[in-house]
């Protein structure tokens, strides 16, 4: 199609969904090329979604829903080109090619895995690629942590998120750590939470399980039998150049949002806006503690001040072991000790809902 058949077209009225040529074998719908789009972006402004879909996100269910959702983006007004990752890392390359082409609005259609991948495609260097850039999330993975602390862990209300069009400037965080398959020293950003120890391990466990159980089942029982199989080890924590605890331990957790691992308040008062952590320790209580007092108490939050829980906050930290310790970011495993987390702030622009957005630091702003 000729940049002016998709003139002509934004001139009749509202324009067919569109999909990226990247991979326009997976879906029907109509093609366009980067200047069509571009064309059409004039004409729709904001009401085009650059929307970025991990057909295996959700085992499976984010490929197959895609249609569904599509039609009920078309239903509010917008219109959408669809890119579709194909293998593990794409989803950087398009959010950033996306930024670098002045995308408004990118969709991230997935897990917990692709909005990972989607920030480090839009930040670099510690800030963002495009300013003007905003994500939106439609829940379609397994654990929807980052989705809750948005207020959009259902697609009902994702669609009244991008409906009401409210923006917030959050923080991220910035991990460095020890490549698992290279052995070098990385650097990787996170939205939500970092852990190192225990909740690594869990991570690992989970992402290799099938999650026929959904959220809840999958991640407890992926915790209880990860806490069956782990051994506390030694490890020193430094918070802004103090050490805050140096001995056995289970885990520790970079908190920028409340939840993790599936709905557990790990950090039920942290905020994506103060540019800070909320880091929490976890000592070696044992494991019957840890299994029949700590585990039941976390998705309520109520471990907070117990005993063997160090809660403190800060926006740099350095974790040291003289044996294994692996971390996780966002669910995902990448790596291990010794890593290293500081608080890069308001270098992202998420559109949520208003209320949960007010609920984790009050840092909604109004649309740009």
């Amino acid at each position: 199609m000729s940049g002016h058949d998709a003139q002509s077209l934004c001139a009749m009225g509202r324009p067919a969904a569109l999909v990226s040529t990247e991979h326009a074998e997976l879906t029907p719908t109509r093609e366009y090329g980067p200047e069509q789009a571009a064309i059409i972006s004039e004409y729709t402004g904001r009401n085009l979604l650059h929307v970025i879909v991990n057909p295996v996100a959700g085992s499976g269910k984010a490929g197959k829903r895609w249609p569904e959702l599509n039609t009920a983006l078309a239903e509010h007004g917008f219109e959408t080109v669809a890119h579709f990752t194909t293998r593990p890392g794409e989803a950087t390359s398009i959010a950033r090619r996306l930024a670098e082409e002045d995308a408004s609005t990118i969709v991230c259609v997935g897990g917990d895995g692709t909005l990972n991948e989607i920030i480090n495609g839009l930040v670099h260097d510690d800030q963002p690629v495009n300013r003007n850039t905003r994500l939106a999330l439609i829940p379609a993975g397994t654990g929807k942590d980052f989705c809750r602390a948005l207020g959009v862990e259902t697609v009902e209300k994702a669609l009244r998120a991008l409906d009401a069009d409210v923006t917030a400037t959050i923080d991220l965080g910035r991990m460095t750590y020890i490549d698992q398959h290279t052995g070098e020293p990385t650097v990787r950003y996170f939205a939500n939470c970092a852990d190192g120890g225990l909740g690594a391990e869990a991570a690992a466990r989970i992402n290799a399980s099938t999650k026929k159980l959904g959220a809840v089942g999958t991640y407890v029982i992926g915790a209880v039998r990860s806490i069956l199989a782990f051994s506390f080890r030694d490890a020193t924590y430094e918070v802004e150049g103090e050490v805050v605890f140096d001995g056995r331990s289970g885990m520790v957790v970079f908190a920028n949002g409340p939840t993790f691992a599936g709905g557990m308040r790990v950090a039920p008062d942290a905020s994506l806006c103060d540019g800070l952590f909320d880091i929490y320790v976890l000592q070696d209580v044992g494991k019957r503690a840890l299994l029949f007092s700590l585990l039941p108490r976390v998705y309520r939050g109520r471990h907070v001040g117990r005993p063997g829980v160090l809660h403190t906050r800060g926006a740099h930290a350095k974790v040291t072991s003289p044996v294994e310790l692996l971390v996780e970011l966002d669910g995902e495993q990448l790596g291990r000790a010794p890593f290293e987390a500081r608080v890069v702030p308001g270098v992202l622009r998420v559109i949520g809902d208003e209320q949960a957005l007010q609920k984790v630091g009050g840092c909604t702003n109004p649309a740009l």
